[in-house]
């Protein structure tokens, strides 16, 4: 059986090292299955390593160098020797051999093996140097969105196929064990391009130097919470994330945003607590709503959904959204006329029902997803991953020519949004990375009708973090203060009392009057009506 004396160094120049290293070369040449393996440390990085190896193990050690022993068929933590002293007595003990180096030779060698480890780090940084991996952070990173991303990220998929990438996986620390998992399954694709996983719970260090984060964090209303608490949750989240961003990604970094909750509100904060970062590099993903579209509109015409294109989403993406299917044309429809493969139609005129696209296209782009994971029994991750995937790509890569698809972005006014106003819009990007919103869409009264709609949405989920103004308080000179003694106000509810009192007296008395008149008049009309009677017979 092999055995294995592992000799670590904690400090390049420590002098009982080069003792040990010796003595360990002395037994690897005179003993047949005896291996070494050495393992050289800089001297401000020994105190954590030795931490860290001790705690993992659970030994306790605390001098230089560290010594122990391990079977190599069959594994475990080791057996722990000890320092110089300890391996010299092991080694003497079982082989009779021991060190005869004298102090001097051994701080000699002490600033040799200093010297050498200078110059193999040197050497390994400038290896690294050629080659500079692409930082990307995912976060929420234990969602099986993430789990249907990354073969397609190390697969360079949608960075380039010459882009390496160093993978950055932040969640919270009751998941890391997840993660870790993760991370072994992903390392396991042997993909060349995928140059590290860091799984980590640290935001900081998840943000350190990216070029690329996706935020896809699925915060969830609770049971009795109301929709402004929820809104103000998730906005407080995302603004902690914007902070971090502002200080430790690169300057150019290039941010998501996924997930459930009010994503245009979140961008909108998140542009406005990141100044160091350009408000264009923050953008919000619709690829997912405009995917559901284009499946449900190829379902109507029995085409594939790839060959729907130009489709349009407008609006707030988790709230009030308007699919535009103005400029939407398709490829591949089987009809009268054909063509060759850039031959497309107007997806309105293959429709053709105008009633079904204003009233039950709507109900089934926004029940699919749902419908989809309950059929399912579980949550519709593989889309989702697809469609951050593309918009990424593009992102990165560039749009298919003369094609539009749709992203959430900080309006400039475009088609009467407000300025600054977070909303989906439809956007070409440039090979270079840069995206553009298409200006030149001509829209009927109707479809601006929609998009004001939609944007009343967006602007309700901002007024829960910056209500509208109250009216102005008029000024002290326009207001009349008038101070009302307790007095004199029970003066005046008595002198009421009194004043309904008399009027009510007075109105019984004139009835009483009114009645003894009319009565008086009667008797009177009985007293002449004999006299006139007899007056009136014949002599």
């Amino acid at each position: 059986m092999s055995y294995s004396f592992l000799l670590s160094l904690g400090k390049s120049d420590c002098p009982y090292y080069a003792r040990s290293e010796l003595l360990g070369d002395k037994l690897v040449k005179n003993l047949p299955d005896f291996q070494l393996h050495k393992i050289v440390i800089k001297p401000e990085e020994w105190d954590k390593w030795l931490k860290e190896t001790c705690s993992s193990r659970e030994w306790s050690h605390n001098k230089c160098p560290l010594v122990w022993r391990e079977l190599i068929d069959r594994g475990g933590k080791g057996v722990l020797i000890g320092g110089a002293n300890e391996f010299q007595e092991y080694a003497f003990g079982y082989y009779g051999v021991q060190s005869t180096q004298v102090s001097d030779d051994m701080r000699k060698m002490a600033e040799e093996n200093k010297a050498y480890k200078i110059e193999e780090d040197k050497e390994e940084e400038a290896i690294k140097a050629l080659s500079h991996p692409l930082n990307v952070c995912i976060t929420n990173a234990s969602n099986q969105v993430c789990y249907n991303l990354i073969n397609a990220m190390a697969r360079g998929d949608i960075f380039g196929e010459t882009t390496e990438i160093s993978l950055h996986l932040l969640d919270d620390k009751a998941n890391m064990e997840s993660l870790e998992g993760l991370r072994m399954e992903a390392m396991d694709l042997a993909h060349g391009l995928l140059r590290e996983i860091i799984v980590t719970s640290d935001v900081s260090k998840a943000f350190q130097g990216c070029d690329a984060i996706i935020v896809m964090d699925d915060l969830v209303q609770k049971e009795k919470e109301s929709r402004d608490d929820f809104v103000k949750r998730s906005v407080e989240h995302h603004v902690k994330y914007a902070k971090v961003i502002n200080e430790k990604a690169k300057k150019e970094v290039k941010v998501l945003l996924t997930g459930t909750g009010p994503t245009n509100l979140n961008i909108y904060m998140m542009i406005q607590n990141a100044p160091n970062i350009p408000k264009q590099n923050i953008v919000g993903l619709s690829r997912t709503l405009e995917n559901n579209a284009k499946s449900v509109v190829g379902e109507k015409l029995n085409v594939n959904p790839s060959g729907v294109v130009d489709l349009i989403v407008w609006g707030n993406i988790n709230g009030g959204t308007y699919i535009d299917l103005s400029k939407c044309r398709v490829h591949g429809y089987d009809g009268a006329i054909w063509g060759p493969p850039s031959f497309s139609l107007p997806a309105v005129e293959m429709i053709w029902d105008k009633k079904w696209m204003e009233n039950e296209f709507t109900e089934l782009v926004k029940g699919r997803h749902q419908k989809s994971e309950e059929l399912m029994k579980h949550s519709a991750s593989m889309s989702t991953a697809a469609a951050i995937e593309t918009t990424m790509a593009h992102w990165w890569n560039g749009t298919p020519e003369g094609q539009i698809f749709s992203l959430v972005v900080a309006s400039e006014g475009w088609y009467e949004v407000p300025e600054e106003l977070v909303c989906s819009f439809p956007v070409t990007i440039s090979p270079k990375g840069n995206w553009c919103v298409v200006q030149d869409i001509n829209q009927t009264s109707e479809v601006k009708e929609k998009i004001k709609e939609a944007v009343k949405d967006i602007i309700a989920d901002k007024n829960v973090i910056f209500p509208p103004p109250k009216p102005p308080t008029p000024p002290p000179s326009e207001v009349t203060v008038t101070i009302v003694d307790p007095k004199d106000q029970q003066e005046k509810k008595d002198g009421e009392k009194a004043t309904d009192s008399d009027s009510n007296t007075e109105a019984k008395l004139a009835t009483i009057i009114e009645e003894k008149t009319a009565d008086s008049l009667h008797l009177q009309n009985q007293e002449k009506t004999p006299v006139d009677t007899q007056e009136a017979k014949p002599e």
